[in-house]
């Protein structure tokens, strides 16, 4: 977990899966609407909100990259 966390932090190339997994590790929940596969937190006051892709968009990146340094990482 250590490296996908540093990966993300990095800016790198993340894949869905990557940041599925990540989103569990933090305790979201998913729920799906039609494409969009919308992570939420009851304490986390934003969704995040992603398509399956083999890489995911850089504004996308960003996201997770504020959900874990809200986390504290």
């Amino acid at each position: 977990m250590d490296k996908l966390i540093k990966k993300i932090l990095a800016g790198s190339s993340v894949s869905y899966q990557e940041a599925e997994t990540i989103l569990f590790l933090l305790d979201f929940e998913l729920r799906i609407c039609g494409s969009h596969h919308v992570f939420g937190k009851k304490n986390y006051p934003k969704n995040v909100s992603l398509k399956i892709r083999k890489e995911l968009l850089p504004y996308q990146v960003k996201m997770l990259q504020e959900v874990l340094k809200s986390h504290g990482y």
